[in-house]
């Protein structure tokens, strides 16, 4: 039992040391450069060699996935109960179901989840990606906040310009696709002029949804980011700060049972 204890720490050890993680990463880079030579015609002859080459690397990571499956031994679920497990598992899965015919393009695609892996092999990658993932429920609210917005706006857009400006604001559809134009600030002074030149109060219009639309509410989106990035980063950090608690326990334990058996072989020689 203890040396089967033994083994799987060491195979904990091995899937929690930088070699094995930096190797792992370069399968992935390997799994991109493969992907981005597929699109060259040029290249069509070694599509022999493409194969062999995610062959291999789907062989890599179901052998991560297995040994990091050993080292939670007597508790193999709790590989599970990490999010990022489940993504690479999830990625392991879909790359495994065969797919022929008109699903070929969508198994190439698959092959684009490997590299999507590429994201927890750093703190501050993770960090953005958990960002992202809190943001998701604050998101929608802005996203709410911003429909209103550009209806109101296009409503008022149509009453006010449509006789002006009918290929701009002739619908509600148009109105709100020329307002999605003016918040990227991209050419909004030319949608602009046609109804200036008619009265330059008008400016106002489109002052105020510039100011209202980007100025306040993509602020409120980056301060939001922000503080989402914070708690992110806390997380991450506990979880850093815990994996390296249970390596300093284990080591300890090491230790103690080191300091038994030399225990033991003390008392066996002075029988």
């Amino acid at each position: 039992m203890m040396k089967l204890i033994n083994q799987v720490n060491q195979i904990k050890n091995l899937t929690d040391s930088k070699i094995f993680n930096n190797s792992v990463t370069l399968v992935i880079l390997l799994q991109a450069a493969v992907l981005a030579m597929e699109t060259f015609s040029s290249l069509k002859n070694y599509n022999y060699l493409f194969e062999i080459v995610n062959t291999f690397v789907i062989i890599v990571f179901i052998v991560e996935a297995v040994l990091k499956i050993i080292g939670f031994y007597p508790h193999p679920q709790k590989y599970f109960k990490n999010g990022w497990n489940l993504i690479d598992f999830t990625v392991i899965v879909l790359s495994l179901i065969p797919f022929s015919g008109g699903l070929t393009t969508v198994g190439r695609l698959i092959r684009l989840l490997r590299i999507t892996r590429l994201t927890n092999r750093s703190r501050e990658m993770s960090v953005m990606v958990v960002t992202i993932i809190k943001s998701l429920p604050s998101m929608i609210n802005i996203f709410l906040l911003l429909s209103l917005l550009f209806f109101i706006f296009g409503i008022a857009g149509y009453h006010l310009f449509h006789d002006i400006d009918n290929q701009h604001w002739g619908t509600l559809p148009k109105a709100i696709i020329t307002l999605f134009k003016i918040l990227t600030l991209e050419g909004w002074v030319d949608i602009m002029t046609p109804a200036t030149n008619v009265n330059p109060f008008y400016g106002i219009f489109f002052v105020s949804f510039i100011v209202v639309g980007t100025f306040i509410v993509i602020n409120i989106f980056v301060a939001m980011i922000i503080r989402k990035s914070e708690d992110a980063y806390k997380q991450i950090q506990q979880e850093f700060s815990q994996s390296i608690t249970q390596h300093e326990i284990l080591d300890e334990m090491r230790e103690i049972r080191k300091k038994i058996e030399d225990l033991e072989k003390l008392l066996v020689k002075y029988k």
